[in-house]
């Protein structure tokens, strides 16, 4: 009889040494994964892109380029994003901006892009000074130091969805030369 209760313990024995084994795997793996899940440490917040119309043309358009404006800061995080540029973004929407910094201020527009986790943020403007001309500014702020990491101005010609389209495919293909690895 005592060697079949010691057949037993020894079967006892091994399957909690597998059971320890299969709790300390799967610790790992969930350790691993929360790590993961971590936003990359040159994560980007992407704040609302402005507009200076200084073109002067009778009809409103207002509309057509507030969606441009959204769009193009959409687009933007989602390409800057990528594992190729920056790993991970965030767009700041303008109500959470007016929200925390109703005055705008550098400080403040920093903390707020550090609360959500990154260490740069994108500001822009387009300033379009006629039907056909438009500029497109746009600097990268290391919220480490609060110095520009990436300048880039950048002309395209027409205020259509297309050349918004394609500005922003061009200064996201810029940015990401250029990202910091």
């Amino acid at each position: 009889m005592t060697s079949c209760g010691t057949d037993r313990n020894l079967k006892a024995g091994a399957r909690t040494r597998r059971l320890r084994a299969a709790v300390a795997t799967a610790a790992f793996v969930a350790a691993v994964a929360a790590q993961a899940a971590e936003p990359p440490p040159r994560a980007i917040a992407v704040f609302p892109i402005k507009l200076l119309d200084t073109s002067a043309e009778p009809a409103d358009q207002r509309s057509a380029h507030d969606q441009r404006l959204v769009a193009m800061a959409a687009n933007l995080a989602r390409d800057l994003g990528a594992p190729d540029a920056f790993g991970a973004s965030v767009v700041i929407r303008a109500s959470e901006v007016s929200a925390a910094c109703p005055t705008e201020t550098p400080d403040c527009l920093a903390a707020l892009a550090k609360q959500k986790g990154a260490r740069y943020a994108l500001f822009a403007v387009v300033h379009k000074s006629s039907t056909l001309i438009m500029q497109l500014f746009a600097r990268v702020i290391s919220l480490d130091d609060g110095r520009a990491a990436l300048t880039r101005d950048l002309n395209f010609r027409g205020d259509t969805d297309e050349s918004w389209r394609r500005a922003e495919d061009f200064l996201a293909a810029q940015i990401k030369a250029e990202a910091p690895h």
